[in-house]
């Protein structure tokens, strides 16, 4: 069940239960620009209007998963957390009506990791909190990875949605 805040956002003007109804209604699949395999995470468990919190359930089947150290390197944890950001911006394109945007991961300062691989057969949290965005679309999130109460990533991601991807990749 996902938890989420009862008050109305003050950006979209609607009710987080309606955030509630988005997320049952689309998968993870369909909150982000990705394909599969790429698709990463496996749910949403948390949504408010400045953060989310999404899980991954980390399996031999998983994505980067090495078999001989029984777990994905912790470098994938960066993407993990670019893909709970694409969740949040997802869910807020959602709840305004519009199509989901491209982002795009501009780069991670201070990305710590407490261990070398995420373990197998293990869920993980993924933590993301806004801690501002402008109006030409660029933010920056806090974000972490957890087992439990242990921590595994902590890291600051700075991206960028545009509207017009092809006007960022285009090339003279």
């Amino acid at each position: 069940m996902v938890k989420l805040d009862t008050v109305k956002s003050q950006s979209t003007g609607k009710s987080f239960g309606e955030a509630s109804s988005i997320i049952e209604q689309f998968t993870v699949a369909e909150l982000i620009p990705h394909s599969p395999p790429m698709v990463l995470l496996d749910r949403i468990v948390k949504y408010s209007e400045q953060s989310l919190s999404a899980e991954i359930d980390l399996h031999e089947d998983s994505k980067f998963f090495d078999v001989g150290n029984n777990g994905v390197p912790a470098w994938v944890g960066i993407e993990y957390m670019a893909q709970a950001i694409a969740l949040f911006a997802g869910i807020k394109a959602k709840l305004k009506g519009q199509p989901i945007k491209l982002g795009f991961l501009l780069g991670t300062r201070k990305y710590h990791i407490d261990k070398k691989y995420l373990e197998g057969n293990q869920t993980y949290q993924i933590n993301v909190t806004q801690l501002y965005m402008d109006d030409s679309g660029l933010a920056s999130f806090d974000c972490d990875i957890k087992h439990g109460d242990e921590f595994y990533a902590r890291a600051k991601l700075n991206v960028f949605e545009t509207d017009d991807a092809r006007k960022v990749l285009e090339t003279d």
